[in-house]
């Protein structure tokens, strides 16, 4: 009646991956608090009329902390000054129908907590690769484009590009001061 879905942006999705048990999330392994796609990756449908084309798929990997942006973004407001914005805005992204790359690097994950074994865990991406740094336990490491099931851990097999990632993971915790 009033035409408020017209000019309103819907962004649908989820906090952590499936809870094991009441759901599946094969083919991604694993589930809600573990470090694997299945625990990590979720769902996200974004609908904006007039904007992104209804059944755009984009396979450019975006993380939560990206919405803070982009939602400011969308509404005209400035993002608050002199406080850290880990995220991206995607609204470059949204508007090239999911064309235009991101440009960053790559992104981080960072779980202090003993909830599972092998308890706490940071996660580095970049490009197809996915280096899971277990702080008490062996490190794995997959590349997500051959393997999204992450059932190869080719962490022996690749020591250099374990150290190579991480040692970025290592720099960018340090940077932003994570908490262990």
């Amino acid at each position: 009646k009033y035409g408020i879905a017209d000019h309103t942006v819907i962004i649908f999705t989820s906090d952590n991956g499936g809870l094991l048990g009441p759901t599946n999330n094969a083919p991604l392994r694993s589930g809600k608090g573990y470090a694997y796609e299945g625990g990590i990756r979720v769902p996200l449908i974004i609908k904006w009329p007039g904007v992104v084309k209804a059944g755009t798929i984009s396979a450019e990997p975006v993380t939560s902390v990206d919405y803070l942006p982009t939602i400011a973004e969308v509404a005209g407001l400035e993002l608050p000054k002199g406080h850290a914005i880990d995220g991206t805005s995607l609204v470059g992204h949204l508007r090239s129908g999911g064309k235009k790359a991101l440009g960053r690097d790559a992104i981080y994950w960072h779980f202090p907590h003993y909830r599972h074994n092998p308890g706490p865990y940071s996660i580095i991406r970049k490009g197809s690769w996915k280096l899971i740094h277990f702080y008490e336990g062996p490190m794995e490491l997959y590349n997500l484009e051959k393997d999204l099931g992450e059932k190869k851990n080719l962490s022996s097999a690749m020591p250099d590009k374990v150290k190579e990632l991480d040692a970025r993971l290592l720099a960018h915790l340090e940077s932003i001061g994570a908490k262990m």
